[in-house]
């Protein structure tokens, strides 16, 4: 049994510098990962455009990468053929991106319904959309070296009907659009069902996880606690990370540096009480494709 666990980090696109820098923080943070949100505002400064530096820098201080898809704004299964085409384009300049950064996993976000737009009829139409989004997405990213990984959403806002919330939606989405597709597990978000969110992972499969993104809440709201501030049973994801020997980036998703410096220091300090280790520098994710 393995005890060393990969512990990495979501650039929030509110973080006042850009992917370069994050890289440095990250590293000054002694993280193994990093996740880059392909989102604006960061996404657009000038450094996070310097796609061979990004590459560069990261494999030199041994850090691996993941992209996140854009979505805000946007939605792969909507009814409104115009958005949904738009959602498309989107996704696919950040796929591009992440291929110029040497990157091999992509989170993507289901689509929804509107509420407000709800029917039986509409609501056909939006799962149906979806899969057809994302069959012609993980085709775009193949050709180009990039596995998309289907992130389960958060049931805490009633304006949207989300596609992809609990395992067996998942599932069933995977099935339909192929093997192709794979995972990112957002605990935070599957604290709607439970406290201790990790049997996510062996409900999924293992081997078909490639990415998680870890934070807290109250299951009030999807308010991306700090580790240490809400109901979540991080105890439980971390001791069954080393049991089970799962070898994907544990992901801290924060929205500012406050919070990540907290949740980091919190999440270390766990680690040395349990005699675990931080994961070493990795070749950029190839290790465990």
């Amino acid at each position: 049994m393995r005890n060393t666990v990969r512990i990495g980090a979501v650039c929030f696109q509110e973080y006042s510098g850009d992917y370069l820098e994050f890289i440095d923080l990250a590293h000054e943070l002694e993280l193994s990962w990093v996740e880059l949100k392909h989102e604006p505002p960061i996404c657009l400064k000038k450094g996070s455009g310097k796609y061979t530096e990004i590459k560069n820098k990261a494999a030199g201080l041994g850090i691996g990468l993941s992209l996140h898809t854009p979505f805000v704004g946007l939605n792969i299964a909507s009814i409104d053929e115009g958005e949904r085409r738009t959602s498309f384009e989107r996704i696919k300049e950040s796929l591009l991106a992440a291929s110029k950064m040497g990157i091999h996993y992509a989170t993507i976000h289901g689509g929804h319904l509107k509420s407000q737009k709800y029917s039986d009829v509409n609501w056909k139409r939006s799962q149906e959309l979806n899969i057809i989004s994302l069959k012609e997405l993980v085709s775009f990213g193949s050709d180009i070296g990039v596995t998309l990984c289907l992130e389960n959403g958060n049931s805490f806002k009633r304006k949207f009907l989300k596609l992809a919330l609990h395992p067996g939606e998942m599932k069933y989405i995977r099935n339909e659009v192929g093997p192709g597709l794979r995972y990112t597990v957002d605990f935070g978000h599957a604290m709607y069902f439970s406290l201790d969110p990790s049997y996510l992972i062996s409900e999924l499969g293992r081997d078909n996880v490639k990415l998680t993104h870890l934070h807290s809440n109250y299951q009030l709201n999807d308010t991306h606690n700090p580790l240490g501030e809400g109901y979540l049973f991080l105890d439980k994801i971390v001791d069954r990370y080393v049991c089970e020997e799962w070898n994907f980036p544990l992901s801290i998703e924060m929205k500012n540096e406050a919070d990540l410096k907290k949740s980091v220091n919190f999440l270390y300090a766990y680690l040395s009480e349990k005699g675990y280790k931080k994961y070493g520098t990795i070749d950029n994710g190839r290790e465990f494709l």
